[in-house]
């Protein structure tokens, strides 16, 4: 499962019941560093991407059944519409 979002606040509580639940999940993020200090950072695969620049994804979707959408996008620009 990729977790887009898993930095912010529902993210972060999510992963943890994810991996409760012998789910195997890869988070993606603009700041990796932003899960240093969380307890599960090392229970899952992290990636770092952003997208609204879709070069910068990667291989994030590959050999991914499901994705939870947590990310928006408020502060990218006036034209967020």
């Amino acid at each position: 499962m990729l977790v887009l979002g898993a930095t912010g606040y529902v993210g972060g509580r999510l992963v943890p019941e994810l991996i409760l639940a012998r789910c195997v999940v890869r988070g993606m993020t603009r700041t990796p560093q932003g899960l240093n200090g969380t307890g599960w950072a090392g229970d899952v695969e992290v990636v770092e991407g952003d997208l609204s620049d879709l070069s910068s994804i990667g291989s994030a979707f590959d050999d991914i059944d499901q994705v939870v959408y947590l990310v928006h996008s408020l502060g990218i620009g006036d034209d967020f519409m």
